[in-house]
């Protein structure tokens, strides 16, 4: 136990050589900057550096590749906080409440908090690799098929807990993300589902959905309310926050606890990786809370528990990939790339034969954790400079990013569609009560519990047969108890706030309708499949979908009966700006291909002031100012993608 300890000190003095230190330094900032973009999850962010690699010492670049995997997991959560959209799907949960504490002026201390969870939670999950390397291979072992589609189930549980209003509606939500899990090609028959355009071949990737969920509606709301009366905050620098920041986060001794052992538990589990690490500890958190109906609002537990354990998954991620050559997360998957462009096969004698490298390594990425903090407090002191940004640049900025980000992941443009339809799907329903959370942790489960549920049916229908294939085993049994009291749990809640009065929209009526004769139209006439295995879990996905929502059409109608006083809440759109944005949007899209990224989005984000702007008689004021904006932006993408990092874009006639 106490080797690895001893081997990681041996190693000190080669982590401190120059050019260690400077890839370290390096990697580090530049990870979080990286994450920080919505799209540039910590995946794609570490496999952009993997070409850079090719020419430097393996130790030096695993150092580069580790340091940027740890600081893009916390550098995600700066986005999440500042604009409400997350930098990679790991840092769903820290939004729910870090956005509306920065929007309550406390985007410095808020990021203050993310840092010094993500420290702490990082730490933890090192020190656990370093100790337990060995004993935590087995245990990483016994998680097969099963097993995961328990956990994952368990993550689903959570679905309830993570909208803003109603839990039948997050259930919902939930549902509709596991059916669009669905749309493609079934992962172990191969056989395609859902394919109403060739569009939806390639099914909906994680990541463009993402953005579409949370970027384009909030580019939307932003447009909506520019010009309308509205709270504005002043932001302001908050002095002398940090130490009372680091107080405050030291006490709260048991949600750092929840967090990071949730996150290194999770990221130990191979395939399941660390976009559920925050939701899961968020829910634990929320259930052991004193005041759980207040989580969404701005409670600083919520953003703790999140970033802990989404850094503490880093570590424990790891431990499968050295020691059995299996990646517990899509970022480990691209590591294990890095390590075999070198000639070094992960295994169980990786330590034997590369244990220089290997403990260097693990001191590097401890290193890292500190050197996070530290970049990370600095950034999070100018935050205030992101939160000042006009809504119309900010509204420009996203969508800008949101196409480069979605693009960068396929180098496909048919993510790019599919991003912004998801977009504006999310955006109506989010009139009507729908929250992208539990739509996202839908998409991100479902898919991991349908492969695992069929293969374990394969391997069940050769053996031992489906009950005890699934329904034994000690991992098996604690997962299973452990999310019927999930289930209970939240089924108490609900009955405890029954009596609380609640706004009843008058338009659930016929939301409840569209959705139940939607779900049914489509498990009638587009799930064509000729094996039973590729219809399970759509039909048993829509048929759930139907069911709940015939169950919010009766919760309405009894509702209507019992209260003598009706309250309603209208929907609420900008017609004119709404359709007046979506048209010039589709319009930059249709030119990404025409004339390429660089200058359409030039074009696109120097006009987006003009076009949106309030004062149409001064409409022509600040031209100059305008485009110097237009271009410093413009000429960091090209600059920092283009000629650095050469990521692929769309192409046109010219940039």
């Amino acid at each position: 136990m106490l080797e690895g300890l001893t081997g990681v000190i041996g190693i000190i003095p080669d982590i401190f050589t120059f050019n260690n230190i400077l890839v370290l330094l390096t990697g580090v900032f530049g990870g979080i900057i990286l994450g920080a973009l919505p799209g540039v999850s910590p995946t794609l962010a570490v496999a952009l550096l993997v070409p850079f690699t090719f020419y430097m010492d393996p130790t030096t670049g695993l150092i580069l590749l580790g340091a940027v995997y740890a600081a893009s997991v916390a550098g995600g959560a700066i986005s999440a906080i500042l604009i409400n959209v997350p930098g990679a799907p790991a840092n769903i949960a820290t939004l729910l409440d870090g956005y509306p504490l920065a929007r309550a002026g406390k985007a410095q201390s808020t990021l203050y908090m993310c840092f010094i969870s993500s420290f702490i939670g990082g730490i933890f999950g090192m020190m656990i690799m370093i100790f337990l390397t060995l004993p935590l291979s087995e245990v990483a072992l016994k998680f097969q098929s099963t097993e995961i589609f328990w956990i994952s189930v368990l993550g689903l549980t959570v679905v309830a807990g993570l909208g803003s209003g109603s839990v039948l509606k997050s259930l919902i939500a939930g549902a509709f993300g596991v059916w669009l899990s669905t749309i493609g090609a079934n992962p172990t028959t191969g056989e395609f589902r859902f394919i109403f355009h060739e569009i939806l071949t390639g099914g909906v990737n994680i990541v463009p959905a993402l953005i579409g969920l949370f970027a384009i509606p909030q580019v939307f709301t932003l447009i909506e309310w520019y010009g309308s009366q509205r709270t504005i905050i002043k932001f302001q620098p908050e002095k002398g926050i940090f130490l009372k920041t680091l107080l405050k986060n030291l006490k709260m001794v048991r949600v750092l606890g929840i967090g990071s052992i949730v996150g290194t538990i999770i990221g130990l589990i191979p395939g399941v990786g660390g976009q559920v690490a925050g939701i899961v500890a968020y829910d634990q958190v929320k259930k052991f809370s004193k005041y759980p109906e207040k989580f969404g609002t701005g409670v600083p537990d919520g953003v703790v528990a999140a970033e802990s354990a989404n850094n503490a998954m880093v570590g424990p991620s790891l431990v499968p990939l050295l020691t059995l050559s299996i990646p517990g997360s899509p970022t480990a998957a691209v590591l294990l790339g890095g390590l075999l462009i070198h000639g070094i096969f992960p295994g169980p004698n990786l330590f034997l034969l590369h244990g220089h490298l290997v403990n260097t390594f693990i001191g590097s990425l401890l290193l890292a954790q500190l050197l996070m903090l530290l970049f990370g407090v600095i950034l999070s002191r100018y935050s205030y400079w992101v939160m000042r940004v006009p809504d119309l640049y900010m509204a420009a900025s996203i969508i800008v990013l949101a196409v480069f980000g979605t693009y960068s992941v396929n180098n496909s443009f048919n993510d790019v569609i599919v991003m912004f339809s998801v977009g504006i799907v999310m955006y109506i329903a989010s009139k009507f009560g729908f929250s992208p959370a539990p739509v996202v942790m839908g998409l991100i489960l479902g898919r991991i519990a349908e492969n695992s549920f069929l293969k374990g049916m394969l391997i069940a229908s050769a053996g031992e047969g489906f009950l005890k294939y699934f329904f034994t085993g000690w991992i098996n049994i604690t997962t299973i108890v452990l999310c019927i009291v999930s289930i209970l749990f939240g089924v108490l809640s609900t009955l405890k706030d029954r009596h609380k009065k609640k706004t009843i929209n008058r338009y659930d009526i016929i939301v409840s309708l569209i959705i139940t004769i939607g779900s049914l139209t489509v498990y009638k006439f587009a799930l064509n499949v000729k094996d039973p295995l590729s219809a399970i879990f759509p039909s048993a996905t829509l048929i759930i979908m139907a069911g709940l929502s015939l169950i919010l059409l009766l919760q309405v109608l009894i509702s209507l009966r019992s209260t003598k006083k009706f309250y309603t809440s209208g929907i609420d759109i900008s017609l004119s700006k709404v359709s007046l944005l979506f048209i010039y949007t589709v319009v930059y899209f249709y030119s990404l291909n025409l004339i390429g990224f660089y200058l359409s989005s030039f074009l696109f984000y120097a006009v987006f002031p003009f076009l949106f702007s309030r004062a149409k008689d001064t409409i022509l004021k600040d031209i100059p100012v305008k485009l110097i904006i237009s271009c410093i932006f413009m000429g960091i993408l090209y600059f920092l993608f283009n000629l650095i990092l050469k990521v692929q874009t769309p192409t046109g006639v010219f940039i």
